[in-house]
């Protein structure tokens, strides 16, 4: 009997800590990103507000900004360089019920506009055309979770995938505002 006392007294604190995430938290956040195609990172900023909360998580809805680019260089010298900007907005569920509450898995959906921009150049560096290609709508689901160093700051890390040919998988930190 006095083990079974002393094993649920060493379990009170974890069952009473709360998590570094509630209703009414709001992050901001920057990024880093690997994608499949150009071999350049993607460069990300985004913002998520607590607004509903239950006993296992709460809802956060928000924005989010990612730049990206690269350039291919075709056999007969020629090049074409694209930049791709993307806004949208996003909505998360965070699980907020795991273990001491440093650790908040989450999974959500993003909506947003992408941005292409090309400009093709020949080998003498002259601009052949500047357009945009394939620019529009597009909708990405996401995984990941946020792990907290300090009651203010969280690293991250985020995979996504939708149907914009993105599928980064990004590094960040959040601070908590």
């Amino acid at each position: 009997m006095k083990k079974l006392i002393i094993a649920i007294m060493m379990l009170i604190p974890f069952l009473t800590l709360q998590s570094q995430v509630k209703q009414g938290d709001n992050f901001l956040g920057a990024s880093i990103g690997l994608w499949t195609k150009g071999n350049t990172p993607v460069l990300g900023a985004s913002f998520e507000s607590m607004v509903a909360g239950s006993q296992t998580g709460t809802i956060g809805i928000g924005g989010l900004f990612r730049y990206r680019g690269y350039n291919e260089v075709y056999n007969n010298g020629n090049s074409r360089d694209y930049n791709f900007s993307s806004l949208g907005f996003q909505a998360n569920y965070n699980f907020t019920s795991i273990g001491s509450g440093e650790f908040v898995p989450y999974v959500g959906l993003t909506l947003g506009y992408n941005n292409i921009s090309n400009t093709y150049s020949n080998r003498n560096n002259g601009v052949i055309d500047n357009d945009s290609y394939n620019s529009g709508v597009w909708v990405w689901g996401q995984l990941g979770a946020r792990y907290f160093f300090s009651s203010k700051v969280a690293g991250t890390f985020r995979l996504g995938i939708g149907n914009d040919d993105f599928y980064p998988l990004e590094l960040g930190v959040d601070f908590k505002l």
